[in-house]
């Protein structure tokens, strides 16, 4: 544990003045702003604050919601990321917020429906009104999870689909109603980030100049386009010859190179020196080419994504399956965005990908920002990378920001290379004896270690060969064990970090998670060290809600 770390990248100045200044308007029927040239330095402010605030048992808490810090996590176990990102804070919307299904059937038209968070949320908890029990709560969140609610690609501005993975109801919050020029309205708290025109950004954070994204439904079909590429996706670019092909090769990246000799009737039967890139045809949904296995034969069309993957990735078997294209594009045949599947599995991605659909994201005006009261709160986990979903037809985040393995799995490699230590790279727990909260009690010992250790290793090595043989990121790292050590960004302001405090920092929640608690406490102590003082003396692992 000796390597984790927790570092403050960003964080609101004089932050306990901040609280004071929120505080001191409620009661004031100056504007406050007026007057800061009188306001308490930092260390009086944190005390009054205590005083009057937490101490007085006030009640109204918002003020601590109005300084906000960012950190740096890192070096922790996956694990641990993953319990933590269990409990978000702050990002919440009203139960009577609608989210947008894709229709099972999307092949056949332009067909969706929509339901509540607060409908979602109580099926999934508690199960079906006449049922009401633990089996029929486990039975909806499978029939809920399997559903395809639609999300936004912010890097192509399409609508695709994912899946829900979890559920929360965040309990009663203070909340926002925040109404567009289109017509759009949606009440959310003033930590719930949305897509705008400058990213993601909280409510608190919107300006004049932000703009909303809202999605605009065209029902028009989309066509499969070409891709280009970078000059270091080229400088990767491998090549095989295609088999039965000899004077053909086909590359990674779905390009063909010609070695065929030019000529007339009567060609040379040698290889040409120089390749020559060959120029693909296009078909309504797939690209091709045709290719002779030898001078002057006869010529065959073939699917560039078949040879692909033939030649990439061959099978002993080719009955029953096709190649599917993951991202929806059929003329993208990169190697990393195909793979065999069944029929089912290609419908599935085109459902997906909402391939047929034509749906974009486009930024609109904020009308206006009001305070709408209290309200229950409910946020969605959605099973993807890009962690959106469309609400109310505006595009809204959902979980905190964390580092993908498919974009570092050099370090991976660099274990098989001895270029990294693989202790920086995978966390595995001292030897010593533990005790879970269930009471069970064990002994970790020194050569159960060495042999995860080596288990650690050979997984790297096997990450490595699959990266050879030419799979892509996000296939290859399924291979990379559980507790790779995570880095992740985590922002909240002062009342959510005392409810993290309070939900990880218990006696009996996991060692790692009370380590990284303790590393939270001393920037929080930096930060606002009247307020953290107060925690630490009043609620510090006692497991109490937050103020």
């Amino acid at each position: 544990m000796d390597k984790f770390r927790v570092e403050t990248i960003i964080a609101t100045p004089n932050p306990q003045q901040a609280v004071w200044a929120a505080m001191h308007q409620d009661y004031s029927e100056e504007f406050v702003y007026d007057k800061r040239d009188r306001f308490p330095e930092e260390s009086k402010a944190g005390e009054l604050i205590v005083k009057h605030l937490l101490a007085g048992n006030r009640g109204h808490y918002g003020c601590l919601e109005h300084p906000q810090i960012t950190f740096n996590v890192g070096y922790f176990p996956h694990s641990m990321m993953q319990q933590v990102r269990t409990h978000r804070v702050g990002m919440c919307l009203t139960g009577d917020v609608e989210v947008q299904f894709t229709h099972p059937a999307l092949s056949q038209g332009e067909t969706y429906y929509k339901s509540t968070i607060k409908e979602l949320a109580e099926l999934w908890h508690y199960g079906r009104k006449h049922q009401q029990t633990t089996a029929d709560a486990d039975y909806m969140k499978r029939q809920i999870s399997a559903r395809k609610i639609q999300i936004l690609d912010t890097n192509t501005n399409r609508v695709i689909s994912s899946n829900i993975s979890n559920i929360y109801i965040n309990g009663i919050k203070e909340v926002y109603e925040i109404k567009t020029v289109t017509g759009e309205t949606i009440k959310a708290s003033k930590d719930h980030r949305f897509w705008t025109n400058f990213g993601w950004k909280k409510v608190s954070e919107f300006t004049r100049e932000t703009q909303l994204c809202r999605i605009k439904y065209t029902g028009q079909k989309t066509k499969p386009f070409e891709i280009s590429f970078t000059q270091e996706e080229l400088s990767l670019e491998q090549w095989k010859t295609i088999e039965n092909y000899p004077y053909y090769e086909i590359s990674s990246l779905g390009r063909v190179r010609s070695y065929m000799p030019r000529g007339g009737k009567h060609k040379p039967t040698t290889k040409t020196i120089q390749p020559k890139i060959k120029q693909l045809s296009k078909a309504k949904t797939y690209l091709f080419a045709s290719f002779s296995d030898r001078p002057g034969g006869n010529n065959k069309r073939l699917n560039i994504h078949r040879l692909v993957l033939e030649n990439f990735q061959p099978l002993s078997d080719y009955s029953g399956v096709e190649a599917r294209h993951i991202d929806g594009n059929s003329y993208n045949n990169c190697l990393s965005n195909l793979a065999w599947g069944t029929s089912k599995q290609n419908k599935q991605d085109n459902i997906i990908n909402n391939v047929i659909s034509s749906n974009r994201g486009e930024f609109v005006d904020i009308l206006s920002v009001e305070y709408a009261g209290l309200e229950t709160t409910y946020d969605l986990e959605i099973k993807h990378d890009l962690h959106n979903f469309i609400a109310n037809n505006l595009v809204t985040h959902n979980s905190f920001d964390v580092q993908s393995f498919r974009y570092t799995g050099s370090r991976i490699i660099d274990v098989v290379d001895e270029i990294k230590d693989i202790e920086n790279v995978f966390y595995l727990r001292p030897v010593g004896h533990y005790t879970n909260r269930q009471g069970k009690r064990y002994f970790y010992s020194e050569s159960q270690r060495q042999k995860d250790l080596a288990w650690c290793l050979e997984a790297c090595k096997l990450y490595q060969q699959r990266i050879n043989e030419g799979l892509s990121e996000e296939h290859a790292r399924s291979l990379i064990p559980f507790d790779a050590r995570q880095h992740f960004v985590m922002s909240c302001n002062s009342r959510s970090l005392m409810h993290l405090l309070d939900l990880r920092w218990k006696k009996d929640a996991q060692l790692e998670a009370q380590k990284f608690c303790e590393l939270l406490y001393l920037r929080f102590e930096e930060w606002m060290p009247h307020v953290a003082h107060w925690y630490e003396e009043n609620r510090a692992k006692k497991a109490r809600l937050s103020p």
